[in-house]
C-alpha cells in the first residue's frame, strides 16, 4: 500500500468530532424550553443518538506494525481530558495511562501515556466515532505509535483489541458434563466507525486477530513484527 493510502487508511485525519454541551444551569427557563422540546439535560450529556465517524480502509497486519514503534498488552489504569490544538482545531483529548502486562513486540519508552480523540471536560463532552476507547480496568492488546510528542493507537480503533473472557471446546467430550476451559481472546474495538473492505488479496489484521485466544494472537503479531522489520 502506498504511503497515501496508508494514511487513509489510518484515518481521514482528524476525523469531526460531536460535542455536547450541557444547558445552562443559570437559565431554568431556557432549559425547561429545551425539556418541552424534548431535549433533557441528562440527555445532552449522556451521548449522541448518530455520531459523524472517522472513515478508514481496514488495515492487514503487516501495515500495523510498520506503523507502530511497539506492541503490548496492557491494562488502563489512570485517564486525563484537556484541549488541545490538532488538524487547526480546537479538540478535547484523552490521556490515558496504561500499566504494560505483557510487551508483545518492540521496546516501551517507560511510562506510556496513549492519546486518543473525544473525552469529557468540565461540562463539555466530545466522541469520536472510529477511535480507540480505552476504558479503565479493561486489559486489551494495543498497537502504539509515535506521533510527534505524543503516542496515539495505531490505525484508531483498528489497533485496539480488547481482552475478554471465553471458553474453549471440552476437553473431554461427551455430555453436559464434559469440562471447558476459560481462555482469554481478543475482541474488536467497540466504536471502529466506519470501515471499508480493503482491496487486494492480503486479510485485515481484525480478520487475524479478533476471536483468537490471547497467546495465539500474540505468536501471530510478533512474528509478523519479527518478518517486517527483517526486511529494514
Amino acid at each position: 500500500m502506498s504511503p497515501r493510502a496508508f494514511g487513509i487508511a489510518l484515518l481521514v485525519a482528524l476525523p469531526p468530532a460531536l460535542t455536547l454541551t450541557p444547558l445552562p444551569t443559570a437559565d431554568s427557563h431556557a432549559q425547561a424550553g429545551q425539556e418541552r422540546a424534548g431535549v433533557s439535560r441528562g440527555a445532552l450529556l449522556s451521548g449522541p443518538r448518530a455520531a459523524q465517524a472517522a472513515v478508514a480502509i481496514q488495515l492487514s497486519l503487516d501495515e500495523l506494525v510498520a506503523a507502530a514503534s511497539y506492541v503490548v498488552v496492557a491494562t488502563a489504569i489512570e485517564q486525563r481530558s484537556q484541549w488541545e490544538e490538532l488538524g487547526g482545531a480546537r479538540r478535547i483529548v484523552t490521556y490515558t495511562r496504561l500499566s504494560i502486562d505483557r510487551t508483545v513486540a518492540g521496546q516501551p519508552d517507560g511510562e506510556v501515556w496513549v492519546r486518543t480523540l473525544g473525552g469529557v471536560v468540565g461540562d463539555v463532552g466530545q466522541h469520536v466515532s472510529g477511535d480507540a476507547q480505552l476504558a479503565i480496568g479493561a486489559q486489551a492488546m494495543v498497537f502504539v505509535s509515535k506521533v510527534g510528542s505524543a503516542l496515539v493507537v495505531s490505525g484508531m480503533a483498528q489497533g485496539h483489541y480488547p481482552v475478554v473472557d471465553g471458553e474453549d471446546k471440552p476437553r473431554v467430550a461427551g455430555g453436559a458434563g464434559a469440562r471447558r476451559i476459560a481462555v482469554r481472546r481478543l475482541a474488536a474495538s467497540p466504536d471502529s466507525g466506519t470501515v471499508l473492505p480493503r482491496p487486494g488479496p492480503a486479510i485485515s489484521a481484525r480478520e487475524q486477530l479478533v476471536g483468537a485466544a490471547i497467546d495465539a494472537a500474540i505468536d501471530t503479531v510478533n512474528q509478523a513484527w519479527k518478518a517486517k522489520h527483517a526486511q529494514k
